[in-house]
């Protein structure tokens, strides 16, 4: 059963990961060259949109069927330890990804290249030894080949800790706002927010698979869709789907946790003295990007990652007349 389950659900998901990224094509087409375009956002030529989708496509397919053979597996051999297996493997893909996307994923996109030696660079470093978080490299990323967006974020572990800056945020900001918006970025860890999401996401699985194992020998779910051969993949594919609606209520709280995570990233940021650069470099940001002032609360409490910009500078301000 094993093994026609791994053949059936690789063919599965190569149709299915096909499907979706045609169907979505002409959503993205129109996201980048219509909406991004009026805009003044879209640098991607149509042969980098073409090989970045293609890229897209096989590293899903190559992800998602490695993914899944491993779950099958635990799932057929695990027996009384399959909840836990479930989890640790999860846990232990989620943690790969997060390794692999600065080492591997995010050069077959884009090109990393050291920071050229200069005042830039010398504070960066000189940032990082204060707030005590050792930085090993400065990487610059070529972003302004497919958008005029800017951003910047630190990426990998104790000594191989990188931080890494859009080429459009060195061009469109002050080198004093740079160094606030990396400072914001170090209070991500030193808050040690990543381990932080890793854990929450822990107890989602957990909690995820418990359920799953109650599903598993109920042959009332096959029956019900429409299936009479047993088949962990249909079981699970089946159970992801019946599962979607706790992941919207779940959803709120992940999406807490974020925006929680931001205002301790900006309160840090104020701690080492970035409070008025980190405004103006926010402001600057929000304007360019042409983020959202404010919002719905509950419409931002589901769909923002982040505060938005009126919040984010209020809770600056408050920070800035306590301290």
């Amino acid at each position: 059963m094993y093994t026609n389950d791994i053949i059936q659900t690789t063919v599965f998901l190569v149709v299915l990961l096909l499907l979706g990224q045609i169907l979505d094509l002409p959503w993205k087409i129109y996201s980048t060259y219509v909406i991004e375009e009026k805009y003044g956002f879209n640098k991607t030529t149509p042969g980098t949109f073409v090989k970045d989708e293609v890229k897209t496509y096989f590293l899903s397919m190559i992800l998602s069927a490695a993914a899944i053979s491993v779950l099958l597996y635990i799932i057929e051999k695990a027996g009384n330890y399959m909840v836990l297996s479930l989890a640790g493997a999860s846990i232990g893909l989620v943690v790969l990804i997060n390794l692999l996307v600065p080492t591997v994923i995010l050069p077959l996109f884009f090109t990393l290249s050291e920071l050229d030696e200069g005042d830039l660079k010398t504070a960066i470093f000189k940032e990082a030894e204060k707030t005590e978080i050792p930085v090993s490299q400065i990487k610059v990323i070529d972003g302004s080949q497919r958008s005029s967006h800017s951003n910047a974020f630190v990426t990998g572990f104790g000594a191989f800790r990188k931080v890494v800056l859009f080429d459009t945020l060195i061009e469109q900001h002050t080198p004093e706002q740079i160094l606030a918006i990396v400072n914001h970025e170090l209070g991500h860890v030193a808050h040690y927010h990543i381990l932080k999401s890793v854990a929450a996401t822990s107890i989602q699985l957990i909690v995820m698979f418990f359920v799953f194992q109650q599903c598993l020998e109920n042959s009332d779910i096959l029956l019900s869709f429409g299936f009479t051969q047993k088949s962990n993949f249909i079981i699970l594919f089946l159970f992801q789907a019946l599962y979607m609606p706790v992941g919207f209520f779940t959803k709120f709280l992940t999406m807490y946790m974020s925006r929680k995570a931001e205002y301790e990233a900006d309160a840090f940021a104020v701690k080492y003295q970035h409070g008025t650069h980190l405004k103006s470099g926010l402001i600057d940001l929000f304007k360019r990007n042409k983020g959202a002032l404010s919002a719905d609360p509950l419409y931002s409490a589901y769909n923002h990652s982040h505060p938005t910009l009126i919040e984010r500078l209020l809770a600056v301000d408050s920070l800035e007349k306590k301290k």
